[in-house]
């Protein structure tokens, strides 16, 4: 009870904080908010080029198919980075005010979620190109959207916990991140492509693979996703989320000691 009181008392600077870093990042550029589009469009036409035209796909959709991949993705790894130096690269407040260090996570969250929100409005504009068909299932992406966010900000928690203690952590990241994006199946499906029951294995295993398949399934072809297997990541995500936030807890008067 006390994390969601400290969360009602700080929303309303993570929204700020929130919209004055979305303000900073485009300040100087350009194209200004055009690159929230255009990143993530390029990267879906690069593979669609090399997966769906060189060799050839036929999963149904596949521009969507990527895109919906890439969306999801490219918020966790991001969301999951960031965290790992977010104690450090804000520590000008930590250091004068006290502020629960989960909410600097929260705010972060809220600003990748407001270029992902971008992102679905490309995926819903490309539905209709395609003549994706839909129906009242599609509200299915609801549930998973929520499991996906709590999950990220689960794991989120306990980077930006040892990103204060382990200066090579975010190096040690990337290397595991880039890895398992190629067993996520941002652009192919992994239950087709690995041998049975691998492939099936493999995208319930991975939790972000299996929220993808869920996504895609429920806004591609209209399908429910599986209750129970979504039952399952919703507790694990909530027990690991519930851990972190009293890891946090219990050191944050530690962090400023040592960054």
């Amino acid at each position: 009870m006390t994390f969601f009181r400290e969360v009602k008392k700080y929303w309303r600077f993570a929204v700020y904080a929130a919209k004055a870093d979305l303000e900073d990042e485009v300040a100087n550029s350009y194209l200004n908010w055009i690159w929230w589009i255009l990143e993530p469009l390029s990267s879906m036409l690069i593979y669609v080029l090399i997966f769906g035209v060189v060799f050839k796909s036929d999963e149904p959709y596949f521009p969507v198919f990527v895109f919906i991949g890439i969306t999801v993705w490219d918020y966790f790894s991001r969301c999951v980075t960031s965290s790992v130096n977010l104690l450090r690269s804000n520590q000008h407040i930590i250091s004068r005010v006290y502020i629960p260090k989960y909410i600097l996570l929260i705010q972060r969250m809220l600003v990748l979620a407001f270029k992902m929100l971008i992102c679905w409005v490309i995926v819903a504009v490309m539905m209709i190109a395609y003549r994706v068909p839909v129906g009242i299932r599609l509200l299915y992406v609801l549930p998973d959207l929520v499991v996906f966010f709590i999950l990220c900000f689960a794991c989120s928690l306990y980077f930006l916990h040892f990103g204060v203690y382990v200066s090579d952590l975010s190096r040690l990241l990337a290397i595991v991140l880039n890895l398992t994006f190629y067993v996520t199946g941002i652009f192919f499906n992994i239950q087709k492509s690995f041998p049975a029951p691998f492939g099936y294995l493999l995208q319930r295993i991975n939790p972000i693979a299996y929220l993808i398949f869920c996504i895609r399934k429920s806004l591609l072809h209209n399908e429910p996703p599986s209750i129970v297997m979504l039952c399952i990541w919703t507790l694990i995500s909530l027990l690991l989320a519930a851990g972190g936030i009293c890891l946090i807890r219990k050191n944050e008067n530690n962090y400023v000691k040592i960054i």
